[in-house]
């Protein structure tokens, strides 16, 4: 326990060593024929952009008459003398991060110039948080629906070439770097899941300059690993990754911060999802088995042994814009038997069939209700063997492929 507690004093003292190095320090200035040692301090241990420096130059034992000034490396910025051994400087708003060494110019007696580094550095650090979400994405060419029910409805092709756009101007200069989690989504008509893909990217504030943003773009891929695949054409454009679209599948795509990234406060409510819905075709064909009840025959008189199934193709009408199916459908195939084939004199036969799927209508309202069940009302023209033609009216349940 001691060894520990000793190991933890050491690494205190050493990081605070550290800090304090960058904070102040001694240079040795030397020409032919003088030395002089000079003290260089500053203020703080971590700048922001817009903050003031501080920055000090005490000269002890000296002895030459040479004119010493200091500066900064950081474009835009000079140190003015305030008086008391004290310059001074306001850091640029656009000043990239990083550390900056204090810089000293002397000029001797005999007019010769010597330029010295210290191992006093001005750290500047940026402003970091969170932007809203819907100050600066969009979603072009077309904007989807947040409600998954009303999905905006679009072709394959346009669905395709759906991409998260970054409004950069649009994000508060102190806000920093943003770091987004793209989740898009394929779910099928029946309410399955098809696919899932998540994409991190990355993206901030223009600076102006095409040489400083890639400066800045290098320096958080560097930093952020998870970060390092992205290209710098996706700071301002991410195309939405689809792999497969089947007819009338609903694409959502889900946007939010990744807060793995430990930047600003965590707030649920800073989400922006978009659900679009993928145009299939008007008519679509399909298989039924079902069990019937006949509860009307318009020929009492002529009676047949209905069997307890019947099997039909049917012709599925589409709403164009909202992707479901109408209740009412057509269908063709053999009704009132045992099984398919077993279709003879006096028990089953073929018909004709409108549908009217209750089921159908329920999942106009509840996108989740399964796809598989159908059940209703159905009006039969009938056509038994060796019988006369008939109408029957049919309550049934089954099964839809």
């Amino acid at each position: 326990m001691t060894l520990k507690i000793s190991w933890l004093l050491f690494l205190i003292i050493l990081g605070t060593s550290s800090s304090w190095a960058q904070m102040k320090s001694t240079v040795l200035i030397q020409s032919s024929d003088e030395d002089e040692r000079v003290e260089v301090s500053i203020d703080k241990s971590i700048y922001f952009p817009g903050d003031t420096v501080i920055v000090g130059v005490n000269r002890r034992d000296s002895v030459t008459s040479a004119v010493i000034t200091t500066s900064l490396m950081i474009e835009g910025t000079t140190l003015k003398y305030i008086g008391k051994s004290k310059h001074r400087a306001i850091l640029p708003a656009n000043v990239t991060p990083g550390i900056y060494p204090v810089r000293l110019s002397v000029k001797d007696s005999e007019g010769r110039r010597y330029r010295y580094d210290s191992d006093c550095a001005v750290t500047v650090e940026e402003f970091q948080d969170v932007e809203k979400l819907k100050n600066f994405i969009v979603l072009t060419p077309t904007p989807g629906s947040t409600d998954i029910r009303n999905a905006k409805t679009l072709d394959r092709d346009e669905v395709r070439n759906i991409s998260v756009k970054f409004n950069r101007d649009s994000i508060k200069t102190q806000m920093g770097p943003q770091f987004v989690r793209i989740t898009t989504s394929v779910l099928l008509r029946d309410g399955i899941s098809a696919s899932s893909y998540e994409r991190r990217v990355m993206t901030f504030r223009s600076h102006g300059d095409p040489k400083k943003d890639r400066a800045m773009f290098i320096q958080y891929r560097t930093a952020y690993g998870q970060y390092a695949n992205i290209r710098t054409e996706e700071l301002d454009q991410v195309m939405v990754p689809v792999d497969s679209l089947p007819d009338w599948a609903i694409l959502g795509i889900h946007i939010e911060p990744d807060y793995t990234i430990k930047i600003g406060a965590v707030d649920r409510s800073n989400t922006l999802t978009q659900y679009y819905r993928v145009r299939g075709p008007a008519i679509e064909v399909g298989f039924s088995l079902a069990v019937p009840k006949v509860l009307y025959d318009t020929r009492p008189n002529d009676p047949v042994d209905y069997g307890n199934s019947s099997a039909m193709i049917r012709f599925y009408f589409i709403n164009k814009k909202t992707g479901n199916q109408f209740p009412v459908s057509a269908g063709l195939g053999v009704f009132g038997v045992n099984s398919p084939i077993d279709v003879g004199e006096g028990r089953g036969g073929f018909a004709l069939s409108s549908f009217l799927d209750m089921a159908e209508m329920i999942r106009i309202l509840n996108v989740g209700f399964t796809k598989k069940i159908n059940f209703g009302l159905e009006l039969d023209p009938f056509f038994p063997i060796k019988r006369k033609m008939r109408v029957l009216l049919v309550a049934q349940a089954g099964f839809s492929f």
